[in-house]
């Protein structure tokens, strides 16, 4: 069995090198998305097999997929070493979930967890916003250009403290006290900056007369992909949103290939505004359900 012990920040090094091979990089295996959301999802690590098995004691508490290079472990020999059937592993990505299946020996259930896929998106279109499909976006950009004297700043650390007044400024209107996911994620937003130097973060605030009315902060994934981690504007300011996105890919997401835009964690609204950008795939994630396993 799989002997856990609670993430702490030592395990970040050793964490790291196990994500760089792992063949998909989801947003929410990089340390970062494990640390920054520690408090209100409490993260437990095992090494073996070559891998990082994680378990979740939070709201969604279970078994979660293990990091490392999936293509190098005999998961035939590997399963039944841990797990017994009735077992769950939850946000398992397509690339496992098929690799589980393929190993002889093991009886799975495999079922879509369409709420927890990522959404990948070409840099190069949503900087540039051609074509039709772009056509409405593109509106809500020029109207945001055109009607605010607006300034884009790169977030540099003497930053932090107006970020920080805008972020309880958004809270306050959102009434995030008392609504678990908002409180968890301004408490991210405070660790992201927090521990800015030790992680591949960028960012930028968008003003309009002096004042802030919008910032982003990302990350990169890998050398391809760049992960909007958060983003948030005030939405009396026409486009404003529309234009930070626009705005980041142009003048800091440029040399990524793809940017991953996250989960829509099943919310009708954000489902909608995530497809309207016109997804060109997912990282799909699955529940697998260890039904038994075949004598050897």
């Amino acid at each position: 069995m799989l002997s856990f012990a609670p993430l702490a920040w030592s395990d970040r090094e050793r964490y790291t090198e196990l994500y760089r091979v792992c063949p998909v990089r989801s947003a929410e295996y990089s340390f970062f998305s494990l640390w920054g959301w520690l408090d209100s999802n409490p993260m437990d690590l095992a090494w073996s097999n070559g891998l990082c098995w994680l378990r979740s004691r939070g709201q969604k508490s279970g078994l979660c997929s293990p990091v490392g290079d999936w293509n190098s472990v005999n998961w035939e020999a590997v399963l039944p070493q841990h797990f017994a059937p009735g077992d769950v592993l939850l946000d398992i990505p397509e690339e496992l979930a098929l690799l589980l299946q393929s190993a002889s020996g093991l009886s799975l259930n495999v079922l879509e967890e369409r709420d927890e896929w990522e959404y990948l998106y070409p840099v190069s279109e949503l900087m540039a916003l051609k074509g039709s499909k772009y056509a409405n976006k593109r509106a809500h950009v020029k109207a945001f250009l055109s009607n605010y004297s607006w300034e884009y700043l790169p977030l540099l650390p003497e930053d932090f403290p107006e970020l920080l007044e805008f972020q309880e400024e958004w809270c306050k209107r959102h009434e995030c006290q008392g609504i678990l996911a908002l409180e968890a994620e301004d408490k991210a937003v405070r660790r992201a900056l927090e521990r800015w130097d030790d992680f591949p973060f960028a960012g930028a605030l968008l003003r309009v007369d002096g004042r802030t009315i919008g910032y982003t902060i990302a990350e990169q994934l890998d050398e391809q992909t760049l992960d909007i981690r958060f983003e948030k504007a005030l939405s009396e300011y026409a486009g404003s949103y529309q234009a930070l996105n626009q705005l980041f890919l142009q003048r800091q997401g440029f040399r990524y290939l793809i940017v991953n835009r996250e989960e829509d964690m099943g919310n009708p609204g954000l489902r909608n505004a995530k497809k309207s950008y016109h997804p060109i795939g997912f990282v799909k994630k699955y529940r697998v359900e260890v039904l038994g396993f075949q004598a050897r």
